[in-house]
């Protein structure tokens, strides 16, 4: 077996004679796919978009029912979705879009609350792409369906893998303006989902109708590449089936080629040209075992014979953020070529090339959360702000907190009057008290643990026996924000720490030549010397720090500024020092 991503471009509709030969296809799949198909429920479903779209045709000429109809069947074929209200939702998610008398309550009146609120979330998607929004809005407005239920991501993904293998109906400037809109937005929700192989496809469609140049350049030179390296391959997996069978490693092996878009990619990160590429395929070694530790066995024997790796990761020990565990490992074969061997076992397998889908029973995704209207928005506002300060990493952060909220383990912590609550794994005390309420986790002091008093950033284990411990003199750390994991605390803490830049309370104002800043913190050896290094060159007009009563400082600090930037400069310089738990601007003075 090769594994290999070849260019699907539709060239003759599968479907569209006759309706009723159609669903029996339709049927057919349902049965092979869905863990208990609901036939009636996917009939009514099929034949009710029949009878609203009678007549219409689509751009390429064909009926109006193909596309929802092949939607449907890449959900259970090439997704592998086993539920009955995603295909139904595929099946049904262009008619709210595309026809004025039906509306997401027809949906709901017709079918179920289930059923429409997948069909409102894939059609409000569709509104995004339409708005043209920013890209900050946009991404937060899919993060956003895809907390609220992820089947409603993956049915947008199966719809836009359909719209991309017919492409070629549109014009040349509309071709170009999808393929762009499909590498910023859906390839990204696809590799995070873990849906390589839809992310593949789309990616090589993209890349052909945005340049078909540089595509069928890539593409002969992989071909070419191909039948050089066919024979080198086929003989360094026989030499490294032996060595394994010799190790009693119940394994399969296949190569498995890089599509065009991969190796576009490696030539404009690295600078290369496509002659410079070795490695245009990787092997995979696929353990048959549960027992991961099969793997590092796997790579020693490799290893042993071949020499130590020229590169190696290790995704079992840290896995990606999509759940994708193997070993990679870049082993020199005969002739001191490059060949880059993967190892994972049977289910890590499945799970790089099916994703989310191979894990997760994903109807049930949202019942962990308990999302409030209010949580929703301010969620999607933090993402807003997030993206806009730093794209990429802005991005990296928010998968974070989704896969740490969503689909990471949870564990059981009590409260001191024995409330039980789910918290994800890796919580500390500060999640737990802005899971109790945003002002128990802004005047948080500390909690017993067990009996024992911990550090608000304390990793919380399961089992716990939490007592809060407040005070409404206490004020949130900075430091805090980068333990939190949940999205409560998450967003709360940015908040309040947003509100308190200086850009955002002081812009309107002018600044005088002195400004003075109000400063609270913990009374500690060293703090004085490490406001000083705060202040750094700016010019301090005067300093007066006092104790207080409670162990805490506070005091005034004159500096001369010439602009807002050494303000901002030092307001940040200020709060991030530990112990600080205030900074205010009090008055220009002079």
């Amino acid at each position: 077996m090769i594994r290999l991503y070849e260019l699907e471009i539709e060239n003759e509709n599968p479907f569209g004679k006759n309706p009723y030969d159609d669903f029996e296809v339709l049927k057919e799949n349902c049965i092979k796919s869905l863990v208990n198909p609901d036939l009636e429920l996917i009939s009514k479903a099929y034949f009710y978009m029949i009878e609203e779209c009678k007549g219409k045709l689509r751009k390429s000429g064909h009926p109006f029912y193909t596309h929802p109809l092949k939607v449907a069947i890449i959900l259970m074929k090439e997704i592998g979705i086993a539920d009955n209200y995603s295909v139904c939702a595929a099946l049904l998610h262009d008619l709210v879009e595309d026809f004025e008398h039906i509306t997401v309550d027809t949906i709901r009146e017709k079918f179920n609350e289930e059923i429409a609120f997948l069909v409102d979330g894939v059609t409000k998607i569709k509104g995004v792409e339409t708005r043209k929004l920013d890209k900050a809005e946009t991404y937060a407005k899919i993060f956003i369906s895809l907390i609220n239920d992820v089947r409603v991501i993956i049915v947008k993904l199966a719809d836009r893998l359909d719209n991309m293998r017919t492409l070629q109906h549109m014009s040349k400037e509309k071709q170009k303006e999808i393929s762009e809109e499909t590498l910023n937005f859906y390839t990204p929700f696809a590799q995070r989902l873990g849906l390589k192989r839809i992310k593949s496809l789309l990616e090589d469609l993209a890349l052909y109708y945005y340049d078909p140049i540089i595509y069928n350049l890539i593409k002969t030179s992989l071909d070419q590449k191909r039948q050089e390296f066919n024979k080198y391959i086929m003989d360094f997996i026989e030499v490294l089936q032996e060595k394994l069978n010799k190790g009693s490693i119940w394994h399969n092996v296949f190569p498995e080629h890089k599509h065009v878009y991969e190796i576009f990619k490696m030539t404009e990160k690295n600078s290369i040209k496509l002659s410079e590429i070795e490695n245009f395929f990787s092997i995979v070694v696929s353990i048959n075992s549960d027992d991961y530790t099969e793997c590092y066995r796997s790579y020693g024997i490799i290893a042993n014979f071949f020499g130590p790796a020229a590169s190696f990761i290790d995704y079992i020990a840290k896995p990606k953020i999509n759940f994708y565990r193997a070993l990679h490992s870049i082993h020199y074969g005969p002739g001191r070529r490059k060949v880059e061997v993967i190892i994972r076992t049977d289910e890590m397998d499945k799970i790089a090339e099916d994703g989310i889908g191979a894990i997760y029973e994903i109807s049930k995704v949202q019942e962990s959360l308990h999302l409030t209207h209010e949580d929703i928005e301010r969620w999607q506002k933090w993402m807003i702000e997030v993206v806009k300060e730093n794209e990429d990493e802005g991005i990296q952060k928010i998968w974070g907190s989704i896969r740490m909220n969503l689909y990471g383990e949870h564990i059981p912590v009590y409260t001191s009057d024995g409330r039980e609550i789910l918290l994800p794994d890796g919580s500390c005390i500060v999640d737990l008290a802005f899971y109790l309420s945003e002002e128990i986790g802004k005047q948080l002091i500390s909690a017993k643990v067990n009996g024992q008093v911990k550090n608000p950033v304390y990793e919380l284990n399961p089992n716990d026996v939490v007592e809060i411990i407040t005070s409404p003199n206490s004020l949130p750390q900075i430091e805090w924000m980068d333990y939190v994991i949940t999205h409560k605390a998450i967003v709360s803490l940015h908040n309040y720490f947003k509100s308190r830049e200086i850009s955002n309370i002081f812009l309107s104002k002018n600044i005088n030549e002195f400004v003075k800043f109000k400063v609270v913190g913990d009374d500690r050896p060293g703090m004085l010397n490490e406001i000083s290094t705060a202040i750094g060159q700016i010019n301090v007009h005067r300093i007066n720090l006092t104790q207080t009563s409670n162990g805490l400082f506070e005091g005034s600090i004159i500096v001369k500024v010439v602009d807002k930037g050494i303000v901002n400069r030092l307001f940040s310089n200020l709060m991030l020092i530990k112990g600080i738990r205030e900074v205010e601007i009090v008055e220009n003075s002079d």
